[in-house]
């Protein structure tokens, strides 16, 4: 029953947020004693950027990040199907992926053993996963990751 509530209310907030008119933007300026001074509307301007340029940035750049003291890296985020995992300093603890859709169901559980790991997603179909990565008893850490 939780469950069929849930998901009522995801669904109700994106269609609100796809329907919902877009709220104006103000910037303030403040004297010296934190009295407002002016307000101005800001305009925001439409425009695209090469999808090329886009999609090299995301490429070039991997995730560096910490699950405790161990250092990890993440690449490429979004993904076309093949996603890296790099534990450089994996110590004899036991370092479990998992890999969960976006309704929380476990899609994939390995263990890490390796300094390099990975995880195809090709089979599965685009959207927004979430990766943990947990280490021993107590240090975990979870990602979103955009399989394209």
């Amino acid at each position: 029953m939780k469950l069929i509530h849930i998901m009522a209310l995801l669904l109700f907030s994106v269609l609100f947020s796809a329907t919902a008119p877009a709220q104006p933007k103000y910037g303030f300026t403040y004297d010296s004693r934190g009295n407002r001074v002016t307000r101005a509307l800001i305009l925001l301007k439409s425009g695209t950027i090469p999808a090329d340029s886009l999609h090299a940035k995301q490429v070039e750049k991997p995730l560096d990040d910490q699950i405790g003291l161990q250092k990890t890296r993440i690449y490429p985020n979004p993904t076309k199907g093949l996603l890296r995992i790099d534990l450089p300093a994996l110590t004899e603890q036991e370092a479990t992926i998992r890999l969960h859709d976006s309704s929380g169901r476990l899609i994939i559980q390995q263990s890490a053993g390796e300094v390099n790991n990975e995880l195809d997603l090709s089979a599965y179909p685009s959207g927004l996963y979430i990766m943990s990565i947990q280490i021993g008893p107590k240090d975990r850490k979870e990602w979103k990751i955009i399989k394209e």
